[in-house]
């Protein structure tokens, strides 16, 4: 540690706890003082000494950490030790004060990373204002610290006639000679400010502006005056006709891009023989609206190669402006083009994992249980052991952390337990649970929960860091139908068949192929037709394939029926029908064969199997949509709650039995698009104060239920201009895709798509009395 003065100064450094440990006086010389022993800086343990500088007219207060940063066989080390940084971008942003931020602004945004395990941030894309870091510094945040330049704007100004669309343009400023002193001297500047601060691991040169000498000149620079820390910089775009930089381990100190796809990093990257290097994501899994989806696929390659030291979920917060409230006490936030301006994005700095006022999105649940510190694998069901992965990096597990676990059979808990753990960090232990060994059950689960062991600023003792849940044991499951009560009676005409029995009277629609009406113990179920559904409304990561989707007019297909025949047997009446869906011009997307079978306690069986026409785009979804009565009001299902699921997006969510309101279930983004789907389900009940009806199925379900139809949210641009249904509204959908992160991350992986071409399904549907 060492204070440079040229007038008389005494410099005292206090611990953590406020004890002296040295006081040393000195006059145009350096104090140097020495610590034998440091206790080391880092983001789960961010330990801070207190320095006092002391002249005659002037008293200057400092926290200093102490720590390392290096690099060894392509690995990024803080105190000698690899770290992954489970990171998020952030920009200031208020949505009463635009840009200009408090100080309490910056803490909540902070404390609430925190309390979701995120452990780095980038200033995306300046240095923030000193007591951003300092916050950083006394909270625990590996900083990654960017200078002011970026030039998006010298791809428009170096288009020409034959060079229109050529990124490569990006470059233009940072090789122009006049832009070189102010490039320099802003990163000078961050530097010379920033260069105390514990926090700050990487000097970020800037972004997205193209690659040139001046980025080299730059490096250069920064490794004269600090050779502590690691430099970065992304953009790797050179101008065409110039003088070519190059990116190697002399100028920038590891690799970085931007929204690579996992199958990149795995093939690419990580088998290129001549790059050694290690490799951060300045951004990746973009997380507007609803998303991200992709987050657990990263992680899962981060943590099998030390050499990728993680990255940073783009981004933090939903930049919305607050607009006014509506009559009915809805806040609006504004965004793009919503103020009349000519040049905008529109909804694309709707982007974040928190809404403005800092209400966090399913997103930042879904990051928070990614970054969880404790990951588990199941070894050995019978003989109940378990893999236990601490992926902390410097505290060992029991000073931080307690584990509790709960056995379900069913969505029930039957027992549950408390773990007595001690891992050290990055570290892999088998634990034996006697208690779990040779459990048997149809429906078996364990979970285990991770909670804060002690108070800490962000947090009270027992706060939730996260939870693993394993599947024990899934029978195959069959579900039964009735085989009792005598089959229903049905009077058949042109348009319909009308089916009796035992408490109920339905409607089959000849037009439509599927039940038109529905009554049941005097209650009328459907308020209009039931229908196929194979539309979802877009989310802002369906951008790349939402016009497919419309060419095909998947929003609005159109039912033909070819043939349908009715037989009675002695338990169940079946309806056997072929029909295709499909557009007016357009050859038809879906042809389908199906089998209803009606049973005399009112119970329906779906059969259903679905050719898909070929060039079609991955579909959103399949299945079959109800219009039921407003007076069904709540939900009860067995499948992944309680928050929103799809098959790429359910790590923050459990397999469990949950209940609400269908009013309490809608993600209400400010962009309006798909929300609220629920994965993996094996029964949903929808429920009024008399009767209700369950769906369920011998295979895992998606359902969603909703007060908004999928039209309504795909046609409004802003969540307080919805109009509800006058029908509650629900989707059991054989599969849905994927959520992803291609508002401006990689295509939504072909796992995730839903690109079946011929696929059969079953659903069960019993009315039942309250």
């Amino acid at each position: 540690m060492c204070v440079n003065s040229d007038v008389p100064v005494t410099a005292s450094l206090f611990d953590g706890k406020d004890h002296l440990l040295a006081e040393l006086s000195a006059f145009k010389e350096p104090i140097m003082i020495d610590i034998s022993e440091p206790e080391l800086w880092n983001a789960e343990n961010p330990y801070l000494y207190k320095l006092l500088m002391k002249t005659e007219y002037e008293i200057i207060g400092e926290k200093i950490g102490i720590r390392t940063i290096g690099v060894k066989d392509g690995i990024v080390l803080i105190n000698y030790m690899p770290v992954k940084l489970k990171g998020v971008n952030r920009h200031d942003s208020n949505p009463m004060t635009g840009a200009c931020v408090s100080k309490e602004n910056m803490q909540e945004d902070l404390m609430l990373m925190k309390r979701h395990n995120i452990n780095a941030v980038r200033t995306a894309h300046y240095p923030n204002a000193p007591v951003f870091l300092q916050l950083c510094d006394e909270l625990g945040f590996y900083v990654m610290d960017e200078a002011d330049i970026e030039a998006h704007g010298s791809v428009e100004a170096s288009h020409s006639q034959e060079k229109n669309g050529d990124y490569s343009g990006i470059a233009l400023l940072v090789n122009e000679k006049t832009f070189e002193g102010p490039i320099l001297d802003r990163i000078d500047k961050m530097i010379s400010r920033d260069i105390n601060r514990s926090s700050v691991i990487f000097w970020s040169m800037g972004n997205e502006s193209g690659y040139g000498k001046v980025f080299e000149r730059a490096a250069r620079y920064i490794k004269s005056v600090d050779q502590t820390r690691l430099i970065h910089y992304q953009s790797i775009h050179e101008l065409d006709g110039v003088e070519k930089a190059v990116d190697n381990e002399e100028t920038l100190d590891l690799v970085s891009r931007m929204y690579a796809a996992p199958e990149w990093i795995e093939n690419d990257f990580l088998q290129d023989k001549n790059e050694k290097r290690s490799f951060v994501l300045c951004e990746y899994s973009h997380a507007m609206g609803n998303g991200p989806g992709d987050l657990e696929e990263y992680w899962k390659l981060f943590y099998a190669n030390d050499r990728l030291c993680g990255g940073f979920v783009w981004e933090w917060c939903d930049h919305g402006i607050f607009n006014g409230v509506t009559k009915e006490g809805k806040v609006k936030y504004a965004y793009g083009g919503d103020f009349g301006e000519p040049l905008h994005d529109g909804n694309f700095c709707i982007d974040g994992l928190v809404y403005p006022d800092r209400k966090p999105h399913t997103g930042l649940l879904e990051v928070k249980n990614v970054y969880r510190p404790v990951r588990v694998n199941l070894l050995h069901a019978g003989k109940g052991i378990y893999e236990f992965f601490y992926t902390n990096d410097f505290t060992e597990l029991s000073k931080m952390i307690t584990c509790s676990y709960e056995l379900t059979e069913k969505g029930k808990v039957i027992l549950e337990g408390v773990l007595d753990l001690s891992i050290p960090p990055r570290t892999k232990k088998a634990v034996v649970i006697p208690e779990l060994e040779g459990v048997s059950g149809e429906s078996l689960y364990v979970r285990f929960i991770f909670r804060q062991k002690e108070d800490t600023l962000w947090a009270k003792a027992g706060w939730e860091v996260g939870f693993d849940q394993l599947a024990i044991y899934r029978a195959e499951r069959k579900i039964a139908t009735d085989t009792v009560i005598c089959a229903p009676s049905y009077k058949e005409d042109r348009s319909g068949i009308e089916i009796s029995g035992e408490g109920f009277t339905y409607y089959f629609d000849k037009n439509r192929g599927l039940f038109g009406k529905m009554i049941y113990n005097g209650h009328e179920l459907l308020k209009k037709p039931m229908e196929f559904n194979a539309f979802r409304a877009p989310t802002d990561n369906d951008r790349s394939v939402k016009k497919e989707w419309y060419k095909f007019h998947l929003h609005e297909l159109i039912t033909k029926i070819y043939d349908i025949n009715i037989n009675k047997k002695e338990h169940h009446i079946v309806i056997s029908g072929h029909l295709s869906l499909g557009w007016y011009a357009y050859h038809n997307t879906f042809e389908l064969f199906y089998k209803i079978y009606v049973y005399g306690n009112g119970q329906i069986k779906i059969n259903c199997a679905v050719h898909v026409a070929d060039n079609r785009p991955y579909l959103p979804r399949f299945g079959i949509r109800l219009f039921m009565d407003r007076k069904f009001t709540d939900v009860e299902y067995y499948g992944y709650g309680e928050y929103e699921s799809y098959v790429d997006k359910h790590i923050a969510t459990y397999k469990g039995i949950f209940r609400d309101s269908i009013q309490n279930m809608y993600e209400d983004y400010i962009m309006p698009q798909e929300n609220s789907s629920h994965y993996g389900c094996e029964y949903v009940k929808i429920i009024n104060d008399a009767v209700r009806l369950k769906i369920e199925s011998d295979a895992d379900f998606s359902f969603n239920a909703s007060v908004y139809s999928q039209e309504e949210l795909a046609e409004k641009t802003h969540n307080y201009e919805l109009e509800e249904s006058e029908y509650s509204i629900l989707c059991i959908d054989y599969k849905q895709a994927g959520i992803g992160s291609a508002s401006c991350g990689p295509y939504l992986a072909a796992k995730y798509q839903f690109n079946e071409k011929q696929f059969e399904f079953s659903f069960i549907i019993t009315p039942e009395k309250v």
